[in-house]
């Protein structure tokens, strides 16, 4: 009994260690492919962040490079009734994301939350009407053409930390945060 139990007990351990060995690897191989890597926004800033883009009803909120959509999960939460959509180019950050989507909706709620696997460059952002961003200087840059051709008149853009070098922000929002933390402050921006 004693052995078949350590038997049962090692093939567990095994694979136990080739699924974290698995994902370990899904997250390399993202960091790798994508522009940006995977670092969340602190939880404790998702009220400035929804303060900042200042959502409607009827707004289309995108996050661009979404990580695992906590931004859209809290503000679907928030706002039943917009439209959140995440567009995340690394494997492992979109499957956290979608995973995380798919159990909210399981439990019933953030229906209004859609995840997509796709380069933001090359998605049509036309109907957006708000969107978050934290990404780097340069990709924030190499955007900023893509959005003032698509993006309709009076769009709000807000970015934590990083600016873009040739827009006006209408709205620094100084978050008080200690030196070395991360998003310390948000750029609001209208297109």
């Amino acid at each position: 009994m004693f052995l078949a139990f350590m038997y049962i007990l090692q093939w567990i351990l095994v694979l136990f260690f080739f699924i974290i060995l698995f994902v370990m690897l899904v997250w390399m191989y993202s960091g790798i492919t994508s522009k940006v890597p995977f670092i969340s926004v602190p939880l404790s800033i998702l009220p400035d962040i929804e303060k900042a883009l200042d959502i409607q009803s009827d707004s289309v909120v995108y996050d661009l490079g979404c990580g695992d959509a906590r931004v859209l999960r809290y503000l679907a939460k928030k706002y039943p009734s917009a439209t959140f959509i995440g567009i995340e180019n690394g494997v492992f950050p979109y499957y956290v994301a979608k995973t995380i989507s798919w159990w909210n909706k399981k439990m019933g709620h953030g229906d209004n939350v859609q995840i997509l696997r796709q380069d933001f460059f090359k998605h049509d952002l036309s109907k957006a009407t708000h969107i978050f961003v934290y990404l780097y200087p340069q990709i924030m840059d190499d955007m900023l053409g893509k959005l003032e051709k698509e993006l309709p008149p009076g769009a709000r853009m807000v970015s934590a930390t990083f600016k873009f070098t040739q827009k006006a922000p209408v709205a620094e929002i100084d978050l008080l945060r200690k030196k070395r933390q991360l998003a310390r402050y948000l750029i609001a921006y209208e297109f």
